[in-house]
């Protein structure tokens, strides 16, 4: 296990970490203090550990990573995905949120976690693992949530190949708090196998989905999955007709989903690379990139481009402050927010 940091150079004046972590098996992840933003994940070949493949996607300049309204592997909060109609009543009063997503508040508003500069607050290394934490506070009121909440993003990489993600938050007024990292994957890499996602397998052990309208905002209904686009509980072959027809944006259900138990899986075709998903969160994104610009520049100058790239993000339900049948986002003051999830990133599918 090594790892080695080194500060970002850029024009903004902004005092910028990079912090890159390799395994054993050279496993390797690279992040930023900027957002959280996880820049690259390398595979290693099964046959041949010295060639690697990055499966994620990214930002091809540090520009694009300031000035981009995308959240490419970004930490996203106070609140992930969405809030209608951009206000949540909590003990008694009415917040207004700024709607970025007009008329609904998406991914913690107009300069969210993803915006933030976060400090390293220690390095944790054994024989077996490499852990960083990072933090952020968030001051009273910033997007017009309550309390100042201090906040920690834990990433950690081990010789198990398992990139882990730990996020933990406590307030000073009731809050509330729905943390995510918003990974855009692409398993086949940025070498002689990369286009879109089809080629994928991908399997989601869920029997329902939050059923949303058509500004994709929650009804406060579970949809059963089975005969429907959404039942993903045995592989299922990402193809263009599947795509074609809208992909998928939903929230799969995990309640009573046991954390040490797989509740997602994802691999290609072609390189054989992929992850398998476990988390004590009770839903979890699945995005494929419908929304992601026609033409965009990305790292080792391939264009990226709509289902270029797919999303995995654990998190508690959308809109689940407005919804009390949903799992609660709401956060007491001096109680703990935990949230954890662990990848087990592999080339051997």
């Amino acid at each position: 296990m090594k790892y080695k940091i080194f500060k970002l150079q850029n024009n903004y004046n902004l005092d910028i970490d990079i912090i890159e972590i390799t395994n054993s098996n050279n496993y390797k992840v690279k992040f930023y203090t900027l957002g959280g933003y996880i820049h690259e994940v390398h595979i290693p070949y099964l046959n041949d550990n010295s060639l690697t493949e990055d499966v994620l996607l990214g930002y091809n300049n540090f520009e694009d990573l300031i000035s981009s309204a995308d959240y490419f592997n970004t930490i996203i909060g106070r609140v992930c995905n969405r809030i209608s109609n951009s206000h949540f009543i909590l003990n008694d009063y009415e917040y207004k949120l700024f709607p970025n997503t007009p008329p609904h508040h998406l991914h913690g508003g107009k300069n969210g976690f993803n915006k933030k500069i976060w400090k390293i607050d220690k390095i944790d290394k054994n024989t077996n693992a490499i852990r960083v934490t990072l933090s952020y506070l968030s001051i009273d009121l910033e997007e017009n949530y309550p309390g100042n909440l201090s906040c920690k993003a834990i990433y950690e990489l081990n010789n198990d190949n398992e990139f882990i993600i730990n996020f933990e938050a406590y307030s000073d007024k009731d809050t509330i708090v729905n943390l995510t990292n918003h990974n855009y994957w692409n398993f086949h890499g940025h070498n002689k196998n990369y286009q879109n996602i089809t080629n994928h397998k991908i399997k989601i052990l869920s029997s329902s989905i939050c059923e949303t309208d058509s500004g994709s905002i929650p009804t406060g209904n579970l949809q059963n999955v089975k005969e429907t686009k959404f039942d993903l509980n045995n592989y299922f072959e990402i193809n263009e007709e599947f795509l074609n027809h809208g992909g998928i944006d939903n929230n799969y259900s995990l309640l009573n989903h046991d954390q040490n138990n797989l509740c997602a899986s994802v691999f290609s075709l072609m390189t054989k690379m992929g992850a398998e998903y476990y988390t004590n969160q009770p839903g979890i994104q699945f995005y494929t990139g419908n929304m992601m610009q026609e033409k965009y520049d990305g790292k080792y100058g391939k264009g990226y481009g709509v289902h270029h790239g797919m999303c995995l993000e654990t998190q508690n339900f959308p809109d689940a402050i407005n919804h009390t049948n949903f799992p609660s986002v709401i956060l007491k003051k001096n109680e703990a927010y935990n949230s954890s999830t662990k990848i087990k990133l592999r080339n051997d599918f």
